[in-house]
């Protein structure tokens, strides 16, 4: 646990004496906030830096930082947002009139700090030492639904525990979560899927019922999720082994590419692939080669079927990928066929024959005429 100094604030915030020039220059006090500081405490490294000030408007702060980065300050509601080398920077409102009301407004006690550039720190430290995720004020919630999601979104990064009166205001305020912009909701569960405690952060899902407004707590499967990350780091794969409330999956709004691969997951048939032989089982491998790797995560975890997972993925390294593309529309076209749906059934099965090495690319026109002609 670090205690801060100005030696930590210059190792951890590159552009400390930048920021010193400034506020000098212009009279101002100049704060670095909430959970970078935390972090800072944690040892952990900084990746995204807030700050905010007295006795300057924040975005002319912002713009004056942005000239000396050389790097473009963008106007959110709140709040400017600078980004260099890999770092975010957001220079916020004060929330007040002063830094004191300002740390009295944030969400959490870990988060409801701040430090001046002369190492002075505001708020405690307690609850970080401790281990605790505690609301600053009893409307938190209904300030900011989304941090009932945060907290155990902390829970699952830090391996913090929920204070327990900070647990009933969350859970008596869950309802509150349906007026939240499903986008971030989205980026809350796809950190706390990156969090090592991400077994702290399920169970307290499970347990206490904290999303019920959002989530079906009896289509998730946490054994089965807590398996799956041992094995993969893919959210949309993660999402499907926990979660079979399909509700949910399409309110967070997923990527289509996201979206495509959950629906590939779900229609799996397993009845019918535990029951095929082997051509039939290598042409479904051709067919997901792009998502072959996770389908064999999710037969080996979905359906506890170590045998078939191993299975496919004999098959899989047997099928030469390569081969398949000796067959293309060219080809075709000086075969004398014109573009149709026909076009995508002979590349298709074509490939696959060469891929098994049950076509070899001397007698492919051959193979296609008699097919085909």
């Amino acid at each position: 646990m670090s205690i801060i100094s100005i030696e930590i604030l210059k190792k951890n915030i590159p552009f400390f004496d930048i920021l010193k020039n400034i506020e000098k220059e212009h009279n101002a006090k100049i704060y670095i906030v909430g959970g970078c500081l935390r972090d800072i405490c944690l040892n952990i490294p900084v990746h995204d830096i807030d700050i905010t000030a007295e006795n300057i408007e924040y975005t002319k702060l912002a713009k004056i930082l942005g000239k000396y980065l050389k790097s473009y300050a963008v106007a959110f509601k709140d709040n400017m947002r600078i980004m260099k080398n890999n770092m975010i920077i957001d220079v916020s409102k004060l929330r007040g009139s002063t830094i004191y009301e300002d740390v009295l407004k944030r969400d959490f006690t870990i988060n409801n700090l701040a430090c001046s550039l002369d190492a002075e720190i505001i708020g405690s430290i307690d609850d970080i030492k401790n281990g605790i995720i505690k609301a600053v004020y009893n409307n938190a919630f209904d300030d900011d639904p989304l941090r009932i999601i945060r907290a155990v979104r902390f829970a699952a990064v830090f391996g913090f525990d929920i204070e327990s009166d900070t647990m009933q205001l969350a859970i008596s305020k869950n309802s509150l979560l349906k007026n939240t912009a499903k986008e971030r909701v989205l980026e809350e569960f796809r950190k706390m899927f990156q969090g090592r405690f991400l077994s702290k952060a399920v169970n307290i899902i499970a347990e206490y019922n904290i999303l019920s407004t959002l989530l079906d707590t009896s289509k998730l499967d946490n054994e089965k999720l807590l398996h799956g990350i041992n094995l993969s780091k893919d959210f949309d794969l993660l999402l499907s082994i926990w979660c079979k409330d399909e509700k949910f999956i399409e309110y967070l709004g997923l990527t289509v590419k996201e979206q495509k691969n959950i629906s590939v997951y779900s229609s799996i048939n397993y009845d019918a692939l535990k029951q095929s032989d082997d051509k039939a089982l290598k042409y479904f491998i051709f067919n997901h080669a792009d998502l072959i790797k996770n389908i064999i995560i999710y037969v080996k975890i979905n359906f506890k079927d170590e045998k078939l997972a191993e299975k496919l993925d004999n098959l899989y390294n047997l099928i030469d990928f390569n081969k398949a593309k000796a067959v293309n529309g060219a080809l075709l076209l000086s075969l004398g066929f014109k573009p149709s749906p026909l076009f995508s059934e002979i590349i298709n099965e074509t490939a696959f024959l060469l891929a098994i090495n049950e076509l070899n690319q001397d007698n492919i026109e051959e193979y296609i005429k008699e097919r085909w002609c």
